[in-house]
């Protein structure tokens, strides 16, 4: 006899992790939306266990919904992420390189087996401050052309 659950699993392969939310996709609107674990019948949804809706991400473009677990009387699977970038200003996360440098400093005077030095901090690129690629980058000429090379070739004669 089989046996039945009573809860549902995460639906990412290999997690049998109950499940505490359900993602949504809407194409149209370019949007990712999380909410409480819904009802199981739309196939275009989700169910997805605290682990992978804390690591979710969208597509560039994306918007990523999440509705407020607080107001449903649940606990908030997602938690504070402390790495989300974009809720700290460039001083913050310079200060933040510069902390996580001293401590590399102050582990290898108490320690003399560390070896490498540690690695100064530098300056903090954002992903939005990176160009965006062209397409028009040397290595595409390894790429196949529009047109196939003609292997065939016309020959005048030699009047």
């Amino acid at each position: 006899m089989a046996s039945v659950t009573d809860y549902r699993q995460c639906s990412r392969p290999g997690c049998s992790t109950p499940a505490v939310a359900t993602l949504r996709y809407n194409y149209r609107a370019s949007r990712a939306t999380v909410t409480v674990l819904g009802p199981g019948g739309d196939p275009h949804s989700w169910d997805l266990c605290s682990r992978h809706v804390s690591r979710l991400t969208v597509p560039e473009g994306w918007d990523l919904v999440r509705e407020d677990h607080a107001a449903a009387g649940l606990t908030d699977p997602f938690g504070d992420d402390v790495t989300d970038s974009s809720d700290f200003t460039d001083e913050e996360m310079q200060v933040l390189a510069e902390a996580m440098e001293a401590v590399g400093e102050a582990s290898a005077e108490t320690d003399p087996g560390v070896i490498d030095p540690p690695v100064p901090a530098g300056t903090i690129i954002r992903r939005e401050d990176l160009p965006r690629p062209s397409g028009h980058h040397p290595s595409r000429g390894n790429l196949p052309r529009r047109t196939p090379a003609r292997h065939l070739h016309a020959v005048r004669d030699a009047d």
